[in-house]
């Protein structure tokens, strides 16, 4: 493209630009409006990466619906791919204004176009914005047109709060205190001998680490599973169990400074009361006591008692 094809483009996209000012601020009914058979086609032409022909349809379909957020979008994005960063950004922010949706799509383009453009400044708080707004792909910081930003120490901050944003329990040390339970066990009554074999239970993290998941093999029948997790609502701990006969039981609990966890909840199909008790008793030891009361709580008797040895 020569330079006079250039300035006629980007004189085409000024116009665009001028003009969908003038239209009418209908953000919401325009996000949602249905894609038109010609929006259809540049966005066709944009999955199949020909971002030449997408900008040429983006740039039609902008003229032809100067209201339509994704419209101008799809135009600013095929401009930057088509190494067009400075045109890009003010089709973007036109997307912005219209109410692009999801939001975060719109400042990471802006992000890029920034950077390409070297203004580190307005790059950097298009990725923070993103990232206070709950931005969670991590992966994308490794597109090369950040490679100017990867040795600032914001540019490092804003890659953290992302991976946090997309791992939050990982972080959150009230998710880490179940950890304990978390193994290849043999699970046997507590005070009598053992025997060479007894039920198995494999407990693991699942979920980035926001979810304890216990697999329960007792050998013969009543096998379950349960998720255990920390709700950060209500600040209490909550365990989901379902056993092999349909019955469920949920759980709602907490730790206590003693450093165990204890479980209560309202028995299956009955008008009983249960309490469970996960005692840490070091690293290779943990005892699951359980107990029943049948007068709402008021008495309460040992209904099993369990310790979990780490299978080695």
């Amino acid at each position: 493209m020569t330079a006079l094809d250039r300035r006629g483009r980007a004189a085409l996209v000024a116009v665009f630009l001028g003009l969908a000012s003038l239209a009418p601020a209908r953000a919401v009914s325009a996000q949602a409006q249905a894609a038109s058979a010609a929006e259809q086609a540049a966005i066709k032409l944009q999955q199949a990466g020909d971002w030449t022909g997408a900008f040429g349809a983006f740039e039609a379909l902008s003229r032809a619906e100067p209201s339509n957020p994704r419209a101008a979008f799809g135009l600013g994005a095929s401009l930057h791919e088509t190494g067009r960063p400075g045109e890009a950004v003010p089709a973007l922010i036109r997307a912005r204004d219209l109410g692009y949706q999801p939001a975060n799509q719109v400042r990471f383009r802006l992000a890029r176009a920034y950077a390409k453009l070297g203004d580190k400044a307005k790059a950097i708080a298009q990725l923070e914005e993103a990232a206070a707004n709950g931005f969670t792909n991590a992966p994308l910081f490794q597109n090369p047109d950040f490679d100017s930003l990867r040795a600032d120490a914001s540019f490092a901050a804003v890659v953290a709060k992302v991976n946090h944003n997309a791992r939050p329990c990982e972080a959150d040390p009230n998710f880490r205190k179940f950890d304990f339970w978390v193994g290849d066990w043999d699970v046997q009554q507590t005070g009598i001998p053992r025997a060479p074999v007894g039920a198995s239970s494999h407990v693991e993290r699942i979920l980035s680490g926001c979810v304890i998941f216990e697999n329960w093999e007792p050998g013969q029948g009543g096998a379950g599973k349960s998720f255990n997790t920390y709700n950060t609502a209500t600040k209490k701990w909550e365990q989901y169990w379902v056993d092999a006969t349909g019955r469920i039981t949920h759980y709602f609990g907490e730790f206590h400074d003693d450093g165990n966890l204890y479980y209560e909840a309202d028995q299956f199909g009955t008008a009983n009361k249960v309490r469970m008790t996960f005692f840490n008793e070091g690293p290779d030891r943990v005892r699951q006591l359980g107990h029943l009361s049948q007068d709402g709580g008021k008495t309460w008797s040992v209904s099993f008692d369990l310790t979990y040895l780490r299978k080695k």
